[in-house]
């Protein structure tokens, strides 16, 4: 809707509603779509898997930028938007509810179904049952206390689970395990799924990329229409470079990608913001190539992992609301940065480019200290890991730092050891997982 009133629009007025229309929808699919994927991907390449939302993204920003490129030379309304938005509209039709949500509202059978579809098997099939067993026993401890946006922001005591547990009719078995779950330490998954998403935008990528064209046509003499056509190729390479991540995120890990990424950003910036102090030609052409690798550098690392962190390490009772908030704290920032940039590149010119270079090598600390790693891990593996650990540098242990080489053939196993093994079979029906208030 908001692609069409944009084409169709002949005032401020009607764009600024189509704006803040097409701006609600992009929202929606961006919390949307990690946690769907979070939730019906493997472990073993789950991470692979999410670099592929970025890298379509990416082709997306490139095939719109070679668009508007072309469009300048023409006066007629050339109305392209509805075509791509009428794509995405039919195929969401397609895209199945995920399993852990089903169970959630007891809707075991479609649960089963999904998981089915997804593994390539059939429904009975003990791999199927294994990981619903596992999902549900998951959803039945997470679902113990009602969860509100404020159990979002804070870390639950043991005392106040152990007093709602006091009062249910739990078997003793249930009861001796929700007790080790109680610290689920919402707050601290909340910040550290803000992390990833701040670091994209505060990497400074988009004071590059949203500039670019601004940039070289006044700090470094490039023509309108060659400074236009290096930005489409920037975008193009953007796009391109935004697949490698998928055969080395879940073999390096997260934490090893972004801090990789955060140091190739930062160098590169440093010989930017060096070239661009007395700018000849042949500094110039230096500072333009190194734009583009720090646009290749970023989109190696940071950008894959800020848009997969958040859904992996959030447990399922406030997994919605904990990415809502982590998706926001993107495009605040991203509206920072954007504000800023004209304003910074105005007072202090090129010099501009040194503050982002410190932000990106203070990145790497940062994860190193307080980032758990996800790779290989079910999601109920990172919850069991949280509840593990009190410390908050958490990268000091060296498990946590640890990737995991999950196979698919372990996770089978793993499935079918769950299917023998589960604490509450799962009833075939619809019977809702209740919550205990």
């Amino acid at each position: 809707m908001g692609a069409v009133i944009q084409t169709a629009c002949y005032s401020y007025w009607q764009m600024f509603v189509a704006r803040i229309i097409a701006g609600i929808g992009v929202g929606l699919s961006t919390v949307s779509v990690p946690i769907l994927q979070s939730e019906t991907l493997p472990a073993r390449n789950r991470g692979a898997m999410l670099v592929i939302q970025s890298a379509l993204i990416n082709a997306g920003v490139a095939i719109a930028s070679w668009l508007t490129f072309a469009t300048l030379f023409s006066n007629s309304s050339l109305q392209w938007r509805v075509f791509f938005s009428a794509i995405v509209l039919v195929l969401c039709f397609f895209i199945p509810e995920t399993p852990r949500w089903l169970v959630s509202q007891g809707r075991n059978d479609e649960a089963r179904a999904v998981i089915a579809r997804l593994a390539d098997t059939a429904e009975d099939d003990t791999l199927v049952e294994g990981q619903l067993q596992e999902i549900f026993d998951n959803v039945k401890e997470e679902n113990l206390n009602e969860t509100s946006w404020s159990d979002t922001f804070h870390n639950k005591s043991e005392w106040h689970l152990l007093r709602s547990l006091a009062a249910s009719n739990m078997s003793m078995r249930i009861l001796l395990t929700s007790i080790h779950l109680a610290p689920m330490r919402n707050l601290h998954r909340v910040v550290l799924g803000m992390g990833p998403y701040m670091m994209n935008q505060w990497s400074g990528i988009n004071s590059i990329t949203y500039y670019l064209t601004y940039t070289l046509q006044n700090y470094l003499g490039f023509e309108r229409n060659l400074a236009l056509i290096l930005a489409s190729v920037s975008f193009t390479q953007y796009a391109i470079l935004s697949w490698p991540p998928y055969f080395y995120i879940d073999k390096i890990g997260r934490r090893w990608t972004i801090m990789l990424s955060s140091a190739g950003c930062s160098v590169c910036l440093v010989i930017v913001a060096a070239c661009l102090l007395e700018p000849t030609d042949a500094r110039s052409a230096t500072a333009v190539a190194f734009m583009f690798l720090f646009t290749d550098a970023f989109t190696l690392g940071i950008l894959p992992v800020s848009w997969s962190y958040s859904s992996e390490i959030q447990p399922l009772s406030t997994r919605n609301k904990a990415t809502s908030v982590g998706v926001a704290s993107h495009w605040l920032s991203n509206f920072v940065v954007v504000l800023v940039t004209p304003i910074g590149l105005d007072k202090i010119g090129t010099n501009y480019y040194w503050i982002w270079a410190g932000v990106n090598a203070l990145f790497v600390p940062l994860v190193f200290f307080f980032g758990v790693e996800t790779a290989g891990r079910s999601l109920e593996m990172v919850d069991q890991d949280f509840i593990e650990e009190p410390r908050v540098l958490v990268g000091l242990n060296p498990r946590h730092r640890k990737v995991l080489r999950a196979t698919k053939e372990d996770e089978e196993q793993r499935f079918r050891r769950s299917s023998l093994t589960g604490a509450e079979k799962v009833d075939e029906g619809t019977e809702k997982v209740e919550t205990v208030s």
